[in-house]
């Protein structure tokens, strides 16, 4: 298992047309993401990546959404750009992330998530997309011609290990789910859930180019809480008289 840390510069990608058939795979994470923050509340909405940037999050009930991105993005849609391992944000300040393909394109993708462990609100949810290195979308890599070369460049990480990562860190998977599976689109681009689309669904769950994960951030106390009502305590003893041994008789 190659390590995590990498120490060479990574660049996110900036749109979804640099991904194969990025812009159906776009729709089909929209409609799993739109469902998913019908259950988040709250003030702050963070999104990371100029591909999270992309996403609809209007219907949300969080109202201040704040889109961030690193230095090196060349996304014009951004507010706040910054490092992603060191996030501009104070300690417990976010009540939804929202992060799409970010770690396979980072350096120290550990690092990522636990600053977005950090700047989260306890209970805050956190969703999280990642390509799944064993599918037909991953194949894309052994293909030798010159497109698609930001996307080759990335690192993809099985879904087992990145959840293994949630957990150390005090995450909780509430939510899982595998998109882009093969014959899933047509070939003009469009959704096309066809028999073969569902019966790859069906036999081969784990073949899907893409996964959304929902983790929830739980925090519980170090010590027990104690009750703020105290019970005055009445000695009753269960004998009332001493025992004692008659000598005379």
């Amino acid at each position: 298992m190659r390590p995590a840390l990498d120490y060479k510069t990574s660049i996110l990608l900036d749109d979804w047309s640099l991904i194969p058939k990025g812009q159906s795979l776009l729709h089909s994470e929209q409609a799993i993401i739109d469902e998913r923050l019908n259950y988040c509340f709250g003030q702050y909405l963070l999104k990371i990546g100029p591909l999270s940037s992309a996403i609809k999050t209007q219907s949300c009930a969080i109202n201040t959404q704040i889109n961030m991105s690193s230095k090196l993005s060349t996304n014009h849609n951004t507010g706040i750009i910054g490092e992603l391992e060191e996030l501009p944000f104070l300690e417990s300040s976010i009540d939804a992330v929202v992060m799409n393909h970010v770690i396979e394109f980072t350096s120290d993708p550990h690092q990522v998530l636990r600053e977005i462990h950090r700047v989260l609100l306890p209970n805050g949810n956190l969703i999280i997309s990642a390509f799944n290195p064993i599918s037909f979308l991953s194949a894309h890599k052994l293909n030798p011609n010159k497109r698609f070369l930001e996307f080759k460049r990335g690192r993809f990480f099985t879904i087992g290990r990145i959840i293994d990562w949630l957990q150390l860190l005090g995450f909780e998977i509430t939510f899982e789910k595998r998109t882009y599976f093969p014959f899933e689109f047509a070939s003009n681009d469009q959704y096309d859930q066809s028999y073969l689309a569902d019966w790859a669904q069906r036999l081969f769950p784990w073949s899907g180019g893409s996964c959304v994960l929902v983790a929830k951030k739980r925090e519980w106390p170090l010590t027990p809480i104690r009750p703020r009502v105290k019970y005055k305590t009445v000695f009753n003893p269960a004998v009332r008289t001493g025992s004692f041994n008659n000598r005379n008789s």
